[in-house]
């Protein structure tokens, strides 16, 4: 059921142009506004509230599909809140600008959409280079398609929907109240951290297997067990690594800063294929329903 779901969703988000209503960010901004009218979220909330907080959806979804739905309504619930979950339109359309503004040579535009990304705990400052400007963008990129597919698709495999319903959550607050300078964004990021820990280190190991494995083997052994690094840098670390430029490609690079981006998006399409391969294989072995 698992694997259906995971293959319909994926057919589906690349034949369909999603709106607003159809991501999650719509519903966590008002599942977040809601919350905090409420007052069961303030700048004052300790820790526990807030973990609570943004695991309750997750424990009421849970609930109804166990007690409420059966086996076929499961898994329509479970494809669909996938569907949701999965992928993010906005930065699909960031991402065809950007490669429009470097294919025309328009460096200003690619710094503009590079910021456009928004990832504000990993924000690199660019030294207005098209070499820089471009490997910003990609290793933005590589680190945003995790987040929006390889784990979505990992919590989803681990959890069901509840799973990623509860991740997709968590990231969207993280997100927001880092940009806010919120109270509470150590609290979430600490809990991001957590949830990103193994998930991340999965995903890295699927881009070495899929890239330079010998290459990029060293480097995910030595931050497969650190607590000290942020799943930001074990993925771009590990991922450009996986997929270095050939010489060509980068001197390439120096004209047209959309070959590094281009080429991590393709090693983080092998990932997500190579994780379907995974769970396939597991789906066999009865290890998955």
């Amino acid at each position: 059921m698992m694997l259906m779901s995971l293959l319909l969703v994926l057919s589906l988000e690349r034949l369909i142009t999603k709106d607003t209503h159809w991501h999650v960010e719509t519903y966590a901004n008002q599942y977040r506004q809601f919350v905090i009218d409420k007052g069961w979220l303030s700048e004052d909330s300790a820790a526990t509230s807030f973990y609570l907080t943004m695991l309750m959806p997750a424990l009421a979804l849970a609930i109804i599909e166990y007690w409420l739905l059966g086996a076929f309504l499961t898994f329509v619930t479970q494809s669909l809140i996938l569907f949701v979950c999965v992928g993010c339109p906005a930065l699909r359309a960031t991402y065809k600008c950007f490669l429009n503004a470097a294919e025309r040579g328009d460096l200003q535009a690619c710094s503009m959409y590079t910021d456009q990304l928004g990832h504000c705990a990993n924000s690199n400052e660019s030294d207005g280079s098209a070499k820089h400007e471009g490997m910003s963008f990609g290793q933005h990129l590589t680190w945003l398609n995790y987040q929006h597919y390889a784990a979505v698709m990992l919590w989803f495999i681990a959890f069901g929907a509840p799973g990623a319903l509860f991740y997709c959550l968590c990231r969207s607050t993280t997100e927001a109240f880092c940009s806010e300078n919120h109270p509470l964004r150590e609290t979430a990021g600490r809990l991001m951290f957590a949830l990103d820990y193994i998930p991340v280190r999965i995903t890295a190991f699927g881009m070495l297997m899929m890239g330079h494995f010998s290459r990029a083997l060293p480097e995910w052994l030595k931050h497969a067990l650190e607590f000290n690094i942020s799943a930001y840098d074990v993925l771009t670390k590990i991922s450009s690594k996986a997929e270095m430029l050939t010489p060509e490609e980068q001197k390439m690079q120096s004209e047209n800063a959309s070959i590094e981006p281009k080429v991590l998006v393709k090693l983080a399409k092998r990932n997500v294929i190579f994780l379907l391969v995974i769970t396939s294989a597991l789906t066999l072995l009865g290890s998955l329903a």
